[in-house]
């Protein structure tokens, strides 16, 4: 029952995560950094969750308000996954970006090398 609360916590919520090895142990820019990159998934959860739920109890064929309130608390803790995220790239600062790659020269591409070529 231990292994399926963890999986729960782990799934739904960034703050299980911060309170784990090895994040727990880091310093603030790199959990920051981390909080900049991976909200935005637990966020697109809940968001999901609390739309869906909406849109069920939406229906006309089910009305009951528990679901209703389960889809706003879905929709709210999206929004404050989403500011958290805000937050924690404004402390971490812009992710880091890879360099240019090079292209491949034109006569390569004009003599039908192109896989992409429609």
């Amino acid at each position: 029952m231990q292994a399926l609360i963890t999986r729960f916590a782990a799934f739904w919520f960034a703050a299980w995560h911060l309170r784990q090895a090895p994040l727990r142990d880091a310093s603030a820019q790199t959990r920051a950094a981390w909080l900049r990159d991976h909200n935005g998934q637990f966020a697109g959860r809940w968001f999901a969750l609390g739309a869906g739920l909406w849109l069920v109890f939406m229906t006309p064929f089910v009305n009951a308000w528990p679901i209703a309130l389960v889809g706003l608390f879905g929709l709210i803790m999206g929004m404050w996954h989403i500011g958290w995220q805000i937050v924690a790239q404004k402390r971490a600062g812009p992710p880091a970006i890879d360099p240019p790659v090079e292209f491949r020269p034109e006569d390569q591409q004009a003599e039908g090398n192109d896989d992409d070529a429609h």
